[in-house]
């Protein structure tokens, strides 16, 4: 995954009451599993522990699998062997175009005042000293031909504007910058603005300001314009005290390759098993194979559940233990961290992209996929976290509850655009469970502390039992777990919030509840319908009239799916602090920044410049853009909106931005003046947010009307 999220971050939760967890776990296989059927906990008393924990084992010595890369395939090509070893109906490899990153290795050293190497590594994306760039050749060092480059050393902080104006020329310097995404927003910030201070290369250490790992060493899709490398808190503190003495020389070799999506191909791995009454609704169980270092955790813990779940299911249908109704797909993905084509923001989901769009007929006739992404870390304390769509909460915690793990395991909505569980639900509008085990990660994960040692059996354990249970539902439920009032409930709470927020809007906002009002009747009325029929067909003493619930149960079906479908992909916004790094109602943005642009507004109008300032800074860019100049700000805008969209660009859900950072450095240093200001916000009030608001809250009218009318 690109980024992991804390349940602290103002999330939207549905919780299940839990209570601590020590790190001593129980033992495989222990646990209650009361509620089950019969029938389930014979399969589930299949699950083979060993196997999946061989598996794990055995795909992380592949090492690291950066899309599109020789140890990329050859891992999928494991994987495509392991499921077509068993007892499959089909098992395919899909290529895909990506944008691939191939180090070739990385030499950092210190040769004044002392010589001695240090760990680190070059940035994802990034440029190293020396390489191709889509076949072209470049160089950025000074030495060897331009192979080597060999530059002092400068600490520049956080790597603000204010910290390289401070620093004065930096014309071929090396810049040391403390990462953290609170106020950089990601690590290119720091990059291109050293790149406007000529600086030579960028070497950057920690994650966010509260997550000083001390020996990680992060990786991440970072590109931008100048090398960039990272290194561990630990030699960052090193060189902080070797600069503390005096200069400081570095010497930096390590040649990388960009290789364009013209060029490189990644694959996705799929296995079938068809189902016996509806071969054309599905259940998806996925994970992905590309890792930054060897992924125990991130992802290949999730690879390895996978298979063990095909090997379970496959298996037991040959022996006659296990029928799938529906079919079931296992799906290996590639290109998760990266790997998105040429001159596009959105490079990451990109195999779970092209898996969505390549199979229209699977999300047509979703009943429920089931993702995961890192899903064996060890637990010290707190709770296992399960993220998914609104719809499937009664699903979600009934099978949490009837396994046991009530005191154990959590559950929120909505699902986050850092994991492939997006392109399922966001793009696909399909109904998404989760698997994400919160606590522990942004300490760890990306970085190379993330092997064997971390890994826990029970979590895996768990996690098996969790999707084994949901997948043996889903794939043979007489109604699939569709109950949309969950989304309209999140929906309507969010829309009271942002109308109180823009009162000036209210009209609107009240059509759009109103329209929620409607779907969330017609919704209630279905699940009522459903309930009827799981009576009619429990109480049915012959085949015939078995038969006869199972006909009305296929038409409700496909309502569920195809007004799902409608209202989950137009519900979903994305965008906040850059392109999709949030989640949130359509259109939470225009509302946000709406309101914080009006703030300003009123703010000038009496005279109150610094009131006027501090409520630009609000506005979702000026989180990191008031820390930059504005040559770094208007090439992140450029990357961010003016480029290929990719998969941001579908339904909309990507927010626009509003560009008010001149308008603040002008009040900041006098070049602007109020009235000048207060045109321009005025401008930008009127002419671009509040007609954008207006158009999405007319889009979330009409998608929920058109729900209502699918299920009427």
């Amino acid at each position: 995954m690109k980024r992991k999220l804390l349940v602290t971050l103002g999330i939207v939760f549905l919780l299940v009451t839990v209570a601590p967890q020590a790190r001593a776990t129980p033992a495989l296989g222990t646990g209650s599993s009361s509620e089950l059927t019969a029938q389930e906990s014979a399969v589930l008393g299949g699950l083979d522990y060993a196997y999946a924990w061989d598996q794990l084992e055995t795909i992380t010595t592949f090492g690291e699998r950066v899309a599109g890369t020789s140890q990329e395939r050859a891992a999928q090509e494991y994987v495509y062997n392991e499921l077509s070893a068993m007892p499959m109906d089909k098992v395919v490899m899909e290529t895909f175009p990506v944008q691939s990153w191939i180090n070739y290795g990385t030499s950092l050293q210190v040769v004044s005042p002392t010589a001695e190497v240090l760990p680190g590594t070059t940035y994802g994306d990034c440029f190293g000293i020396w390489g191709r760039d889509k076949g072209a050749p470049y160089a950025f060092g000074n030495a060897d031909g331009g192979k080597t480059l060999v530059a002092p050393l400068r600490d520049l902080g956080y790597g603000t504007a204010a910290d390289f104006d401070a620093a004065g020329d930096l014309t071929g310097v090396i810049a040391l910058v403390h990462r953290d995404d609170d106020l950089q927003g990601w690590p290119n910030v720091p990059v291109i603005e050293a790149s406007f201070h000529h600086a030579a290369a960028v070497v950057m250490y920690g994650y966010y300001g509260s997550y000083p790992v001390a020996d990680g060493i992060k990786q991440d899709s970072v590109k931008g314009p100048l090398p960039a490398f990272s290194i561990s808190p630990n030699t960052a503190w090193h060189l902080q005290d070797l600069l503390e003495a005096g200069p400081v020389t570095l010497r930096i070799e390590g040649r990388v390759d960009i290789v364009s999506d013209h060029v490189a191909r990644s694959v996705n791995v799929a296995a079938y098993l068809y189902g016996t009454n509806h071969p054309d609704e599905y259940v998806v169980i996925s994970g992905h194979i590309d890792t930054w270092w060897s992924g125990a955790d991130d992802d290949t813990s999730s690879i390895a559940a996978m298979l063990e779940l095909a090997r379970l299911f496959s298996s037991a249908r040959a022996a006659g233990t296990f029928e799938n109704e529906r079919t079931l797909v296992f799906a290996s993905v590639g290109a998760e961290e990266t790997g998105g084509p040429d001159n596009t923001w959105y490079n990451w989901l990109v195999g779970s992209y092209e898996f969505v769009k390549a199979h229209p007929e699977i999300l047509a006739g979703l009943a429920v996929e089931l993702n995961m992404d890192g899903v064996s870390l060890v637990k010290a304390s707190g709770k296992y976290w399960v993220e998914n769509t609104w719809e499937v909460n009664t699903f979600v915690a009934k099978g949490i509850s009837d396994l046991g793990l009530g005191g154990a395991v959590g559950f929120y909505n909505p699902v986050w655009s850092w994991t492939d569980a997006w392109s399922y639900a966001a793009k696909g509008g399909g109904s998404t469970i989760q698997l994400l085990w919160v606590a522990g990660y942004d300490e760890t994960y990306h970085t190379q502390l993330d092997d064997m040692s971390e890994q826990s059996p029970a979590t895996m354990e768990v996690t098996l039992k969790m999707h084994g249970l949901w997948a043996i539902r889903a794939a043979s439920a007489l109604i699939v777990p569709v109950e949309l009032q969950y989304t309209v409930d999140w929906a309507v709470a969010n829309l009271k919030a942002e109308k109180a927020a823009v009162p000036a809007q209210a009209a609107e906002f009240d059509a759009a509840i109103a329209a929620a009002g409607i779907l969330r009747e017609r919704a209630v009325a279905m699940n009522a319908y459903a309930d009827r029929l799981r009576a009619s067909y429990a109480a049915a003493d012959s085949e015939e009239g078995q038969a006869a619930v199972r006909t009305q149960a296929d038409a409700l079906n496909r309502q569920l799916i195809d007004a799902r479908r409608v209202v989950t992909t137009w519900t979903f916004g994305e965008g906040g602090l850059m392109g999709s790094w949030d989640v949130f109602l359509r259109p939470a943005q225009y509302v946000h920044d709406l309101a914080a642009v009006n703030k300003a507004i009123a703010a000038l109008s009496k005279g109150q410049t610094g009131n006027a300032l501090v409520a630009l800074e609000g506005v979702y860019t000026m989180e990191w853009g008031k820390y930059y100049s504005r040559e770094t700000f208007t090439e992140l805008l450029r990357e961010m909106m003016d480029v290929s969209l990719y998969w941001g660009a579908d339904f909309g859900q990507q927010q626009s931005y509003v560009d008010v950072q001149g308008i603040y450095l002008g009040l900041k240093d006098g070049g602007v003046s109020k009235g000048a200001a207060l045109a321009d916000l005025r401008a930008i009030a009127n002419g671009q947010l509040t007609p954008w608001l207006v158009g999405d809250l007319h889009v979330l009218q009409d998608a929920w009307l058109e729900g209502a009318t699918i299920l009427s």
